[in-house]
Parts: structure tokens; sequence; C-alpha cells
């Protein structure tokens, strides 16, 4: 098909379009719809979304606009979807995070804009999302963080920024992420984690992925006083110690760890990855028998 299709039955639900060879999605495409929840356009060559494109959607929740060719969204796109709430971007052509384009969307939960192209993440870049919950942004090209991207998004709990071009922790930019519990920062050239980069969501975060990224334990120490999460690369044994239990999940994959800190003191510790390390299988290891 290269044209959307018209007189779909007014009580679809599902509405799956993906594989054809639209380019563009014109104003006022689905009349008709209203009822449709999830709405399927992936691999279908689109390059614009004309603004109110799906207008009339008004229970529309999940939007598939993957592996597309686009590089820019306009707010006005999204007009008439009160209920959208989970939009999926990845595998398009963006080099620049489309700031503004979620506007109209004060119910989006999750955004998926993996495998883009997308530079940088400038101050701002979430307004009108304000109930983001997961941004996810793997495999893209970005080389900075500004330090109030995250803020129009207070109740943010899972970021992914793996795979890309990072050099440090972005430790300003969470510092209004006061929900985040998931960070995923693996495959970055980071190759130093300083003292007390993950200060700012330390009481929230249980999740922490920073796995392949080429780390190796030096004599330094990473925030002492966190008070439920650390996560612990290239410092000495007692750098854990007097965290408590908020950390849940610890991986460390593909680095070149040859010791580990003091776990003890994280008594919630219910996964631990230490693969693809040269550990020295001494005493200190063995309460991970």
């Amino acid at each position: 098909l290269t044209k959307i299709p018209r007189g779909f039955a007014p009580d679809t639900r599902l509405l799956d379009l993906r594989g054809n060879h639209f380019h563009y999605i014109p104003a006022n495409s689905f009349p008709g719809t209203a009822e449709v929840v999830s709405l399927h356009l992936q691999r279908c060559k689109i390059h614009e979304v004309e603004d109110q494109a799906f207008n009339g959607m008004k229970s529309l929740v999940y939007l598939y606009l993957s592996e597309n060719d686009l590089t820019s969204l306009s707010p006005e796109a999204f007009k008439g979807l009160p209920h959208l709430t989970y939009l999926h971007l990845e595998k398009n052509r963006f080099t620049q995070f489309p700031k503004g384009a979620f506007k109209l969307l004060p119910g989006l939960l999750a955004l998926h804009m993996e495998n883009n192209a997308i530079a940088k993440l400038e101050a701002g870049l979430l307004t009108g999302a304000e109930k983001l919950r997961g941004l996810y942004l793997t495999s893209n090209a970005i080389t900075a963080v500004a330090p109030r991207a995250f803020d129009p998004a207070p109740d943010l709990d899972t970021l992914h920024l793996g795979s890309n071009k990072l050099k440090e922790v972005p430790s300003e930019a969470l510092s209004k992420a006061s929900s985040l519990a998931e960070l995923n920062l693996s495959r970055n050239p980071i190759r130093w984690i300083g003292s007390g980069v993950f200060q700012p969501v330390a009481a929230t975060l249980k999740h922490l992925y920073l796995n392949h990224m080429g780390l190796e334990k030096k004599n330094a120490k990473l925030g002492l006083n966190l008070s439920s999460i650390s996560y612990i690369l290239k410092v000495s044994k007692d750098s854990l110690a007097g965290l408590g239990s908020g950390l849940r999940s610890l991986f460390l994959e593909g680095n070149q760890l040859e010791e580990l800190p003091d776990l003890r003191p994280l008594t919630g510790l219910e996964v631990i990855n230490l693969a693809e390390n040269p550990l020295v299988c001494d005493c200190p290891l063995l309460p991970l028998r």
C-alpha cells in the first residue's frame, strides 16, 4: 500500500499497517478510528508526519513508528491523542532529539528512541512529558547531556543511555531525577567513575548497569555517604562501607576488574554479574560462592 486505507470498522481496536510504503502520514489520516488502542506503522518508509495526522484517535495508547525515515517531528503531529502512553520511534534517522514534540502528550509514560543518531540531550527536551517514566536512548551517538535535560520529568524511573559516546557519568543531569530506579550506562567510553557521581540518585537507584566499559579497579572511592545504593568501579575495597540495602542488581560484566569492593553492606543485593572480568579468585570472593 502507498496510501493509508479508509473505512475501518468503528469498533476496531488494533490497527496493523506495518511493512507498507506510505512515505508520509497526512493530516486526519485515520477517520472513524476513535476506538483504536494500538497503531502499528513500522517499516513504512515514513519520512514525514503532518500536523494532526492522528486527529480523532482519542483512545490510542500505543503508537509504533519504528524503523522508518523520520528526522523530525512537530508537536502538532500528536494533537488529538489524549491517552497516548507508549511511543516507539526507535530505528529512525533522528540526529537531534525532537525537543518540544511531546508537548501535547501529557500522559506519555514510555518513549523509545533507540538506534537513532542523536548527538546530545539539551535542557528541557522532555517539556510537556511531565509524567514520563521510561526514556530509552540506547545506541545513539550521545556525547553530552545538559544539566537540566531531565528536569521536566520528575517521575522518570528508567533511563537507558547504553552504547553511546559519553565519557563521564551525567551527574548534574541526574540531579532532578529523584525517582530514578534503573540506570544503564553500559558500553560508553567512560574510563573513570569518580567520587559521589551517583549521589543525586542514591536514595532511589536499584539497578545500575556498567557493562563492557573497560574499567579497572584503582585506589579511589565512590561516595561513601550514599544512603541506599552505589555501583563501584576503580575503587578501593572499603568503598561500599556504610552503604544501605537499596541496591538490588549490580552489573559489572566485561570490564577489567581484578578485585571486588566490599559487598557486605549491600544486604539487599539479589543479582550480581561479574562475567568476563580477570578476577583474582582469592578469599574476598568466598562470599559469592
